[in-house]
């Protein structure tokens, strides 16, 4: 869930991550959560790896399936608290170069916060091709797309948040700063509507949100206003990040030639079972690489 903060990505996002890591246990189970998870249980093989794995929700929740499952993530801070917290140990590690041998896994999950936080193709295509080459040939790889309501895409649409595939990310967290009056005003000056529309807006935005959503939004706001420095922790988030909805998400794996074999959608995530091996897969001689954890 946390790995989309590469080397290659900005220096912000790593820091947005390990700032996050204290707080995160409030949010986990915002995108890629249990529920998701079980759509697909019968896709998913052991060994399993999940990329992106923060604190361990889901390497938890499959373990708890009986399923071996191991996880990485590039936020040291992260794999501090699946440690203390769910006394997990996790590998640190970027997910464009992957501590493992060809094929020690036939279940790869890249959770939320992986691909779909990244903009730069090469960057995607080169986390595929390491996920390909770990799986095994007959293996299963799945990637999550983290999603919003409908509701939620027409309220930050309305506002500019969210355009051409864009989430203006440090824009949307500030709303949480706002009590509701404020946000009347600030909704009703973005969007250039009356403040009686505004407040149409913000409730029929707040009514038609899932119950994750609303729980999700209440808990950013407490964090936020309990993190010591609310203009900080801000500030530490991407300014932007990708948001693809279903055909942004085709249009994406397609130009990578990547083909989809199967697709779920929950109410928080799609997640997309590609092609293995066959597709991106290219035979490393690399004797760099250690056995699967």
């Amino acid at each position: 869930m946390t790995e989309g903060d590469g080397e290659s990505a900005p220096r912000n996002a790593s820091n947005y991550w390990d700032t996050l890591a204290p707080h995160h246990w409030r949010i986990e189970d915002n995108y890629l959560d249990v529920s998701s998870l079980r759509r697909i249980l019968g896709d998913i093989r052991e060994p399993v790896l999940i990329i992106g794995a923060g604190q361990g929700l889901i390497v938890e929740e499959l373990r708890r399936q009986g399923l071996r499952c191991d996880g990485i993530d590039l936020s040291a801070r992260m794999l501090e608290y699946a440690r203390s917290r769910r006394g997990l140990t996790l590998v640190r590690a970027n997910a464009t170069s992957m501590p493992f041998v060809d094929g020690s896994y036939e279940t790869i999950i890249l959770a939320t916060g992986v691909i779909d936080f990244m903009a730069d193709l090469q960057d995607i295509e080169t986390v595929m091709r390491e996920a390909t080459r770990i799986v095994s040939g007959t293996g299963n790889v799945i990637v999550a797309f983290y999603r919003f309501s409908a509701a939620q895409e027409r309220f930050l649409t309305s506002l500019g948040f969210l355009r051409e595939d864009t989430l203006h990310m440090r824009s949307a967290l500030a709303l949480h700063r706002l009590g509701f009056g404020a946000m009347v005003a600030w909704v009703a000056k973005m969007a250039r509507i009356s403040t009686f529309q505004a407040v149409l807006l913000c409730i029929g935005t707040g009514l038609g949100s899932t119950k994750q959503e609303r729980a999700i939004a209440l808990a950013m706001r407490r964090l936020i206003a309990q993190s010591g420095d609310p203009e900080a922790f801000i500030e530490a988030a991407p300014e932007t990040q990708p948001y693809r909805d279903k055909s942004a998400i085709a249009h994406l794996l397609d130009s990578l030639s990547i083909r989809i074999d199967d697709w779920q959608a929950s109410s928080s995530c799609h997640l997309v079972r590609v092609s293995g091996r066959d597709t991106l897969h290219t035979p490393c001689s690399d004797g760099g690489d250690v056995s699967r954890t």
